[in-house]
């Protein structure tokens, strides 16, 4: 049986989301990751501590350790695995929800951009994702899972390009995921889901866009 490049991807994706087991998350440390990801969006990452979240949650520090012994070391890398985990899970249920390459496409553009303005956290994983480039503060399997999940994440990009006709280059992915990552900034969203629906649908024809001019300008070579 012949599979098209979408469903190579989506089943990569699966592979990554099963290779780690969530079920065993408690309560308790599913709470912590939420306020830290909360006060670390809100007040900057640098600012939370464990007592600052201890007194966010109401919890003293020996349950906070309880929970997560490594203390904040630990809850940022299991933040930054959860929220990927969560992003990936969440946007490959999208994706299989389309039924052509052009659907596919619109599909993680959508995902992508209202994540990043209906989640501010997404912009903090951005941040310590670039902060560990320079400060290489991540433990080595948190390092590798986000790498890993970067990738796929473009590869089901190039996978919906390539069932469309088009190559994606890395140049293009680069301008693409600058332009959604950066949503905060230009998409001037006034909170109503009427605007939200305008702005995904602009960025779906400027992702397009950026496509087609660079096929077209390789074509003209």
């Amino acid at each position: 049986m012949n599979y098209s490049p979408r469903e190579h991807a989506n089943a990569s994706v699966r592979e990554f989301l099963a290779s780690r087991d969530w079920s065993a998350q408690t309560p308790a440390r599913q709470r912590i990751l939420v306020a830290f990801l909360s006060l670390a969006t809100a007040k900057g990452f640098n600012s939370v501590t464990m007592r600052t979240l201890g007194r966010e949650l109401d919890m003293k520090a020996p349950s906070l350790y309880s929970s997560f012994p490594g203390g904040k070391d630990e809850i940022v890398a299991e933040s930054l695995s959860w929220f990927t985990h969560r992003f990936a899970r969440d946007l490959l249920r999208a994706a299989e929800a389309t039924s052509s390459p052009e659907e596919y496409w619109a599909a993680l553009v959508r995902f992508h951009l209202a994540q990043q303005l209906e989640r501010p956290e997404a912009d903090l994983w951005d941040l310590l994702v670039a902060t560990d480039r320079v400060a290489r503060f991540l433990g080595k399997d948190v390092r590798q899972e986000v790498v890993a999940w970067m990738k796929l994440h473009e590869d089901m990009y190039r996978a919906a390009a390539q069932d469309m006709g088009f190559r994606l280059s890395r140049k293009d992915i680069h301008v693409i995921f600058t332009l959604l990552d950066g949503a905060g900034r230009w998409a001037d969203w006034d909170g109503s889901a009427a605007d939200l629906e305008l702005i995904l649908d602009h960025a779906v024809a400027l992702t397009r866009s950026i496509l087609e001019v660079d096929n077209g300008a390789q074509a003209l070579v």
